[in-house]
């Protein structure tokens, strides 16, 4: 009467969604890993050779797993290091290994399991939280509405159509990302895009009250001058916030890449704007204007004010006096 096989561990196989594509029991070692049919795992992803991996267990160390990389240009990544044709390296336990658009993982007869995980529960703090801030964006909107307003009469004509925009590009944002988030991960994660549209839209209304806020109350108007490169590193982070939810295996590449797109598109913008405009803002004063008792700065006097208009007087002049000769020519 024949014996069952002992099995010895476990390999599986699983595509870039975390959705299972293979699985086969270790009964001996070594084993091999590939396209080809006598493989004891065997795959379906051209990027993968026909005999990729040969897997083997140390017998004067039982707990070491080695990896010998066969036939294959595209070769074998372990914890981002690329290993080539030809190299061995050691498999450390519950640690994947990418194939082409492969992962496999491996799990041991003898690897300690672990305990059992509590079902779910309602994410009560999550849906709170994802409440709080759509809330605040909307209180948000409305204060901003009801400052444009000329009357009450008019801001409350204006507050459904508020509301409404508010909610459609929000959703419509969000929903975007989630489709990303579906192809790429194969999670939709609609709610969690929605929460980080929020924090991004709370984040430039923060800023650019601080920043304005602080120009009028120190007189250090180039706070308010360059609030927008402020406002462009609170959509940057936002921007990557998403793209890491969409690309979580990417995470150190994506903010590398987003660092790269700020360090050169800010620069360039400001250089635009002197080479049009002959300064760096397009922003000429403040334009928000706070209580007067919130003033930290001193008082300009008179005198310094009239001589400061003055020195404005002869810009605008000269100013002008180019315009029309500009005019002349055409």
């Amino acid at each position: 009467m024949s014996t069952m096989p002992t099995t010895l561990g476990l390999i599986e196989a699983f595509d870039r969604h975390g959705a299972l594509l293979a699985r086969a029991p270790i009964t001996r070692w070594p084993i091999t890993v590939g396209r080809a049919l006598d493989c004891d795992l065997v795959l379906d992803d051209p990027f993968v050779a026909p005999r990729h991996l040969r897997i083997d267990r140390a017998v004067n160390e039982p707990r070491t797993v080695q990896i010998e990389v066969l036939e294959t240009r595209n070769g074998a990544r372990l914890q981002r290091k690329q290993h080539a044709q030809g190299e061995r390296f050691d498999w450390p336990d519950a640690t994947p290994i990418d194939l082409g658009h492969t992962h496999i993982t491996l799990r041991l007869a003898d690897a300690p399991i672990a305990d059992e995980q509590p079902l779910p529960q309602f994410p009560w703090r999550t849906v709170g939280t994802t409440a709080v801030l759509v809330a605040l964006v909307l209180l948000a909107g409305l204060g901003e509405s009801w400052l444009d307003a000329r009357d009450t009469s008019q801001y409350l004509k204006a507050v459904p159509g508020v509301l409404l925009t508010l909610l459609v590009v929000l959703g419509a944002w969000s929903g975007v990302w989630a489709a990303a988030n579906k192809v790429f991960a194969g999670h939709l994660q609609f709610w969690r895009h929605v929460r980080i549209a929020c924090a991004a839209a709370l984040g430039v209304d923060v800023v650019h009250l601080v920043a304005h806020l602080t120009a009028f109350v120190f007189s250090l108007e180039v706070f308010s001058q360059f609030a927008s490169v402020l406002i462009v590193l609170v959509l940057a982070g936002a921007l990557y916030a998403h793209l890491a939810t969409v690309l979580p295996r990417r995470r150190v590449g994506l903010a590398w890449m987003v660092a790269a797109v700020v360090a050169l598109g800010v620069p360039s913008w400001l250089g635009a704007q002197w080479l049009n405009n002959m300064r760096l803002s397009q922003t000429l004063y403040m334009s928000s204007l706070f209580p007067p008792s919130l003033r930290v700065a001193p008082a300009v006097p008179v005198e310094q004010f009239l001589q400061e208009t003055e020195s404005l007087r002869s810009k605008l002049d000269r100013r002008l006096s180019d315009d029309g000769q500009a005019d002349d020519d055409e």
